[in-house]
């Protein structure tokens, strides 16, 4: 068979070497780097060595070198030598301070005290003796037992313990002279402070027997007050007197009891007619006695759980006196029936007191008769003719007052944590400008009313009247915002409102109900309003009065304006609230004035209007279709 020349022959491929060779490979690789690396910095130590080497031997050669040496050597030897002489002359001299210090203090106190050395000597000098005598006995004790024996180690002991005895016995009675006192001292310090510790108390007697101990007198008169108090609930039956004199000592007892236990320990001893029962306190005084303390409980808690809200913790429910009940010894002609005590505390306790107005009384005279302040006496009264007491109203002959508010033995009061928004009225600021006009008032920027959060804790009865009110806390959410007016002050031609025809108009618009017409005694018109309704100008002129009267004949008008309006005619308005004109300001027909009010001799809000010509009076009525006024 003839082979194929052209083709080429095939190459065999190495064998691969296993992994355990190459690692032992990489690893021989490894350490001869390491080698290498450790044989280049020898080689860079021993250069750098003969380097150093050879820079030392030429310094070492030159004399300016040996010359700086000798002299630092020198320097360094002069300065630690002097530091050794200067520390030990401190220690030399602080070594003779304090035996100066020493020598001094002893000689003081050989001064001062001349027996204290002979004292330490006498009182200690036996205990130190003893030390060393033991030291001594033992050092004996040891020689001879290795001579001759433990027995005789202790027959020489004890021999040479007699001996030292007997040779300094007499060192004992000059120590006791001086450990005698001190051991008084401390037994008498001993038996007052154990005097002191003694449970110390007051030892109650009555008619000449023990009945309890009390810790101090404030709980005896406390007791005692109570006895007293339970003997005068019983009444003064001529045939039932009781007297009851405790009396106490001061001893040593380890209970005591309180002023309640205390009071019936008392009328235990005292009377046999007493039994045990609970005593209904109201405001701390006594005023009824029942024997079924757990009836009369659930009764008061009956009486609150309506108004009860366990859901609400911001509700609580009490009563307008402070009640409290407490078992104890009690007369038995006290007990009273558990319907008794309920109708008594269901009851009136104090009725309603009405006064009537006498000539020539006053609202000070009223008050002052029947023991009250002027404002408790305006409290009791709210609605006096339609409105609050004031100082101002006016009282007649035959008027009627309360003097004193009727009161109920208990009632519920429901107290309530609440929290409510209100608003912060705004101020104004007003400023003067001679950019306007007399008379002329701008608001360049409008106020705003802020609005505040307000927390208080407000008492209700049970019709859900307010009594009282507390406030707890407030926080601003929106501070108000100032309203600020510029008022004119250039003065310009003089111009006139003044109708002078007589031509009104209604000075309340709005509000058409009059209660009184003019009439009699009346000279003009009241226009009922609420309170704080503006009042217009009837008619242009200028403001000849503004403010409060108190004399003359606009006696009892309040705040009340009066407007010349010409030819003799002027209009009044009276009992205004506030006033926004003054004296000798222009005003036009329709113009703001005032606002509707109660100031004065006024029996509730509403404007008085008037009508002058020349001093006269005209009525309104003939003015204004009175028809159209009703």
């Amino acid at each position: 068979m003839i082979e194929d020349k052209t083709k080429e022959p095939q190459t065999a491929e190495p064998a691969q070497q296993p992994p355990k060779k190459r690692g032992q490979k990489l690893r021989s690789l490894w350490a001869q780097f390491q080698c290498m690396q450790l044989l280049r910095r020898h080689r860079f130590r021993r250069r750098t060595q003969h380097h150093v080497n050879h820079f030392s031997q030429k310094l070492l050669q030159n004399r300016l070198v040996l010359i700086v040496g000798e002299a630092l050597y020198a320097l360094g030897f002069s300065a630690e030598y002097a530091f050794v002489r200067v520390g030990r002359t401190v220690c030399r001299g602080v070594s003779g301070a304090l035996l100066w210090g020493r020598s001094l203090l002893h000689t003081i106190v050989s001064m001062a005290f001349p027996g204290a050395a002979q004292m330490v000597r006498d009182l200690f000098g036996p205990i130190v003796l003893f030390f060393r005598g033991m030291g001594s006995i033992l050092v004996h004790a040891h020689r001879v037992r290795k001579e001759k024996g433990f027995g005789a180690a202790v027959k020489d002991s004890v021999h040479y313990l007699v001996g030292g005895v007997r040779r300094n016995v007499r060192t004992l009675p000059r120590m006791a002279m001086y450990i005698l006192p001190v051991l008084a001292l401390a037994g008498m310090v001993t038996v007052v402070q154990n005097t002191i510790r003694q449970p110390y108390a007051l030892e109650v007697q009555v008619n000449g027997q023990t009945v309890g101990y009390v810790a101090n007198e404030d709980v005896f008169n406390s007791a005692k007050e109570a006895v007293q108090e339970r003997i005068n609930y019983a009444g003064t039956d001529e045939n039932t007197k009781w007297t009851v004199e405790p009396t106490y000592t001061i001893s040593v007892a380890h209970s005591v009891l309180d002023e309640n236990e205390m009071a019936n320990a008392i009328l235990k001893s005292s009377s046999d007619q007493i039994s045990e029962g609970t005593a209904l306190y109201l405001d701390g005084e006594l005023t009824a006695v029942c024997s079924d303390g757990t009836a009369l409980q659930s009764y008061l808690s009956s009486l609150l759980e309506p108004y009860e809200d366990p859901k609400d913790p911001n509700v609580t429910v009490g009563f307008n006196k402070e009640v409290t009940l407490e078992n104890g010894i009690y007369f038995n002609e006290n007990f009273q029936q558990e319907n008794d005590v309920e109708s008594m505390l269901s009851g009136v306790q104090q009725q309603e007191k009405i006064y009537t107005v006498q000539t020539g009384d006053t609202l000070w005279s009223i008050a002052q008769k029947n023991d009250l302040t002027f404002r408790e006496l305006c409290e009791l009264n709210t609605n006096f003719k339609g409105a609050a007491l004031t100082e101002t109203s006016n009282i007649q002959a035959g008027d009627e007052l309360i003097v004193t508010k009727q009161e109920a033995t208990l009632e519920v009061r429901i107290t309530k944590i609440e929290t409510w928004q209100e608003e912060i009225p705004y101020a104004s600021e007003t400023t003067k400008s001679n950019e306007y006009n007399v008379g002329t008032k701008k608001t360049t920027q409008a106020g705003e009313n802020g609005i505040r959060s307000v927390t208080a804790q407000r008492v209700y009865d049970t019709n859900g009247t307010q009594l009282s009110q507390q406030i707890l806390s407030t926080e601003v959410i929106k501070e108000p915002v100032t309203e600020k007016i510029v008022v004119g002050t250039k003065k310009q031609a003089k111009t006139s409102y003044i109708t002078g025809s007589g031509q009104f108009i209604w000075p309340v618009p709005g509000y058409r109900n009059c209660s009184r017409w003019y009439g009699g005694s009346h000279k003009g018109v009241d226009i009922c309003a609420a309170a704080g309704t503006p009042i217009y100008a009837s008619a242009g002129g200028t403001v000849t009065k503004a403010g409060y009267n108190k004399a003359g004949a606009g006696t009892g008008y309040g705040y009340s304006i009066i407007i010349n309006h010409g030819n003799g005619y002027t209009t009044v308005y009276a009992h205004c609230l506030s006033l926004v004109v003054h004296a000798g300001q222009t005003v036009k027909q329709g113009q703001l004035i005032g606002h509707v009010g109660s100031t004065g001799r006024s029996s509730g809000n509403h404007c008085h209007f008037e009508i002058r010509r020349n001093g006269s009076y005209i009525a309104p009525q003939n003015v204004f279709n009175r028809s159209k006024y009703r």
